[in-house]
């Protein structure tokens, strides 16, 4: 008898967690994604307890981590993949795995973890409530959601796609296929007007209150396709093996969500992303989960000085690390970098000169270049004065202590975003991609590397161009000639007198010497990838917030990417787009009068 009570009590778990899919599509709250709590309890026993310290209401993340000795996870029990109860009534999916590799990161044992199940609507709640370390589950990074969390990288790539049946495929394998085609939505969500103005054609709908009656029809041939959220398609796949997820047609990046205001475990959770993209782990992790599909592409931080030659160097006292839970402070000061704004009523900007096109200042004394005319637009928005900067020179030694000290609100100078540059400041999102290039004259027939074939190439001795261009030359399968040279002007020198066809370079560099010698000119070819921002105050979430809600702005209407071509001939920078509006004002009011 008792072992039939235990059998029964977990098919009764299975088929709660079951329900709870069924659940997971109500017309979401104002501000929220679908709800769908299923009322299951973890089913995993809590990991092992260490002996509690008293800890101050405003501990940090990671201190309150350390004192209790195990990781609280948020997560949904209710999304295969991501995350659901298995018939023995554990948890498991992407989600979890993801969880447990933070855990053995930082702790050192992956089951010393704990998931608590959240809905997707209710996660931040969680977070600020304190009853969540982390949010790891199929939760949306939108501009609104930023009002409450700070967020990763993205780990997913959610939006609206299609699930047809597998046969259906080669012909509905985007929306122009579904031509003809009655395609199943729920009455609830966004599908239908998101795939109205993807196709020129008049489209047929038919309308569910649920999707698992959406999924179910397309069973049964009643639809022959659904269009919803990916994240949930994969639900609809796990119920129905015999259907595809085919033709993507909006993006939405899905991230780790944190709580705000807490730079140490925002740089641990982030570099400890880095480090699972660089191992290989994330990879694995993804393809496992997803049906050996390739996971999305990483912006990846370099984890060593990027160049010796521009000054722009962070070195962490302990080499290129990932913080340790250790080092977690007890309390953090958060800055009111905002408040100081208003007070002010203009923006404090410390510029490394000398990094032009990014920020230097011209020949009449005034700062000019790419980042300054970003920072002048923000100023316009934000206090209705493009010339309201008080522009300061430093190194980014100095720059770096303003910022932490509220000297600056922002540093600019093409700054690169390195692993330990993230541990000194926060940074905006990218607003440029430097990386390794090459400098060859206007109007000569090399336009790649394999128009280098059997060509020689000049590079900076010690720079690490000379390994980036012989690595993208091998891999292209391209034979070329390198000529190491002790400075960028001997280099330059033999690319003027005819002898070599390129110089092999960063960008970074290089471009002040395009703008200044004419005839020179940069292919818009990276052989390898360097994220430049903007530099921020650690710890000041709601400036980021600002900064980046602005910049996300300027994209939106057109103004970032006619900044980008005013200093650049090559492709804007992709933003990574949040959806959404932004959820706060980008007008700040401030208290010092326009006569002051």
């Amino acid at each position: 008898m008792k072992r039939v009570l235990c059998l029964l009590c977990l098919v009764l778990l299975f088929l709660v967690a079951a329900c709870a899919g069924e659940e997971a599509d109500p017309p979401p709250r104002a501000g929220g994604t679908e709800g769908g709590e299923a009322p299951v309890p973890s089913p995993t026993p809590d990991p092992t307890p260490v002996p509690s310290t008293p800890l101050p209401d405003d501990a940090t993340t990671g201190t309150r981590i350390r004192a209790r000795g195990f990781l609280i996870v948020g997560m949904r029990y209710d999304l295969p993949p991501f995350g659901y109860v298995t018939e023995e009534g554990e948890v498991d999916g992407f989600s979890v795995e993801l969880g447990r590799e933070l855990t053995r990161r930082w702790l050192g044992v992956a089951q010393q973890v704990k998931f608590r199940q959240v809905r997707s609507d209710t996660a931040v709640e969680h977070l600020q409530a304190r009853d969540v370390d982390i949010v790891v589950t199929a939760l949306p990074h939108t501009q609104e959601w930023e009002a409450g969390a700070d967020f990763s990288l993205p780990y997913f790539i959610d939006g609206q796609a299609l699930l047809v049946r597998a046969a259906d495929a080669p012909v509905i394998g985007d929306p122009m296929g579904l031509q003809g085609h009655p395609v199943g939505v729920v009455a609830w969500g966004e599908a239908e007007g998101a795939l109205r103005g993807t196709v020129p054609f008049t489209l047929t709908f038919q309308t569910y209150d649920r999707f698992t009656a959406a999924t179910k029809a397309l069973s049964r041939g009643e639809v022959d396709a659904v269009a919803d959220l990916r994240h949930r398609l994969f639900w609809g796949k796990h119920m129905y093996p015999e259907m595809a997820i085919v033709g993507q047609y909006t993006t939405v990046p899905v991230a780790f969500a944190f709580r705000h205001n807490d730079p140490f475990f925002a740089d641990l959770v982030r570099l400890t992303f880095q480090d699972m993209v660089a191992d290989g782990t994330y990879t694995e992790l993804y393809t496992r989960w997803f049906g050996g599909e390739l996971p999305p592409a990483v912006e990846r931080w370099p984890g060593e000085e990027v160049s010796s030659r521009t000054g722009v160097n962070f070195v962490h006292p302990e080499g290129e690390v990932t913080p340790s839970l250790a080092d977690a402070p007890v309390v953090t000061n958060v800055p009111d970098t905002i408040a100081t704004i208003q007070s002010r009523g203009r923006l404090a900007v410390a510029l490394l000169p000398g990094r032009a096109p990014f920020a230097y200042v011209d020949t009449t004394g005034t700062p000019a270049g790419y980042e300054i005319s970003l920072v002048r637009q923000m100023a316009e928005r934000w206090l209705g004065d493009g010339t309201a900067l008080d522009v300061i020179s430093a190194t980014v030694e100095t720059g770096g202590e303003m910022l932490r000290t509220g000297q600056a609100d922002l540093l600019v100078g093409g700054i690169p975003h390195t692993r330990a540059a993230e541990l000194e400041m926060d940074f905006s999102l990218t607003t440029y991609v430097a990386g390794e290039g090459l400098l060859v004259w206007a109007g000569t027939p090399i336009t790649d590397l394999v128009s280098l074939r059997g060509q020689q190439v000049a590079v900076v001795e010690g720079e690490g161009s000379q390994e980036a261009l012989l690595a993208a030359a091998q891999e292209a399968g391209v034979s070329l000639t390198v000529l190491p040279r002790p400075t960028l002007q001997s280099a330059i020198t033999l690319l003027e007198e005819g002898y070599v066809a390129a110089v092999a370079g960063e960008r970074a560099d290089l471009l002040g010497l395009v703008y200044a010698t004419p005839g020179l000119s940069m292919l818009p070819l990276r052989l390898t990838q360097v994220p430049l921002a903007v530099g921020l105050p650690p710890a000041a979430s709601a400036f980021r917030d600002l900064v980046n809600l602005t910049l996300q702005t300027m994209k939106a209407e057109g103004q970032f990417d006619a900044l980008y071509a005013t200093w650049f001939d090559d492709t804007p920078t992709p933003l990574e787009v949040w959806p959404g509006v932004p959820y706060r004002t980008l007008r700040l009011e401030t208290s010092v009068s326009e006569e002051g």
